[in-house]
């Protein structure tokens, strides 16, 4: 006896075709999903960078440098918007640890004497200057640099006025 022939084995590929596209709807939905849940659960970066910042604060005045230096870094990856008060902080807890090659290199990058960057640091710097008590012509000078820095980022710093009108001839 000869065996029937199998209609559905004939027809085969084209039942496969038909079956194919009502699978993409649903392979669509689930990467929208996974995309949809990614967005949501990848953290908002400001609202981590400040709580990075909460925490170097925090640790700084604390005098826990170590940690103040683990916030400070981190900081650093957030980018610009904490860049420089990110530097400041690790500038000052290198200081806190003793590490003053190590302070001096950051801040030269948060308050060199050439060029205003971040007024905070540039103050920071005259009045370490001003504390030193050495009143050679150099240091003066780069006090009231310091000092035009800060008046050019916040030019109602009362704090930097006061100062400059002491060095300024």
């Amino acid at each position: 006896m000869k065996p029937e022939p199998n209609p559905s084995a004939a027809a085969g590929p084209k039942r496969t075709a038909p079956g194919f596209w009502l699978k993409i709807p649903a392979v669509l939905a689930i990467a929208f999903c996974v995309v949809l849940g990614l967005s949501i659960w990848r953290p908002d970066s400001a609202a981590l960078g400040m709580r990075y910042l909460e925490v170097a604060r925090k640790a700084l005045d604390q005098k826990d440098y170590p940690a103040a230096i683990v916030a400070s870094s981190r900081l650093l990856s957030f980018g610009d918007p904490f860049r420089n008060e990110a530097l400041f902080k690790l500038a000052l807890a290198h200081q806190g640890l003793g590490q003053t090659a190590d302070a001096s290199n950051v801040l030269a990058m948060v308050a060199p004497s050439d060029k205003p960057v971040y007024a905070p640091a540039h103050l920071f710097v005259a009045r370490t200057l001003i504390a030193r008590g050495s009143r050679s012509r150099e240091v003066e000078d780069l006090i009231v640099a310091q000092l035009r820095n800060v008046l050019a980022l916040e030019p109602d710093s009362a704090e930097a006025k006061e100062l400059l009108s002491r060095y300024q001839r």
